[in-house]
């Protein structure tokens, strides 16, 4: 049979045991310093995208990098397209009148392997005057080069706004 004592004793150990658990999970959850380059990085790069400063962006990228997009049409049905990022850059620049917009990023999750591959996915959405123009998900894989993070693939989903 247990004493008062003992009992009392075990009943404030569950919440110690509990807020200690909590302590212990919450920095699972919280991005590393490189994580967070990472992410920055790539916020980073979208900006320029939306402000087409588009000379900047070709040192972002590997040779031979891939740009994948699969859209969803207003019928209901998918198209994906593939260009290589030097493909994609040369139709960004031949545009004359490029559209200025945002694409503020969210529910980012960053992974980082070896020190050597990160891979980023984060809910997206395409903002202009405050509308939303289209919504999808990012999805960027990176490589280490030398001392900096470069683009080997950037594969995208677009959603038409809901009508």
């Amino acid at each position: 049979m247990h004493t008062h004592t003992e009992r009392r004793g075990r009943a404030c150990s569950a919440p110690a045991a509990l807020v200690l658990l909590l302590a212990l999970a919450v920095p699972a959850f919280a991005q590393s310093g490189e994580e967070k380059a990472v992410q920055t990085f790539v916020e980073d790069f979208l900006a320029r995208l939306g402000d087409h400063k588009f000379d900047t962006l070709d040192a972002d990228f590997t040779p031979k990098a891939l740009i994948v997009v699969a859209r969803q049409q207003p019928t209901g049905g998918w198209t994906n397209s593939y260009l290589t990022g030097e493909e994609w850059l040369a139709a960004l620049k031949k545009n004359p009148n490029p559209m200025t917009f945002r694409e503020p990023i969210t529910n980012v999750k960053v992974t980082i392997d070896s020190q050597q591959l990160a891979h980023v996915r984060a809910d997206f959405q395409v903002v202009r005057d405050g509308a939303v123009l289209f919504s999808g998900v990012d999805q960027f894989t990176l490589v280490r080069d030398g001392s900096r993070w470069k683009i080997a693939v950037v594969a995208y989903t677009t959603i038409p706004p809901s009508r």
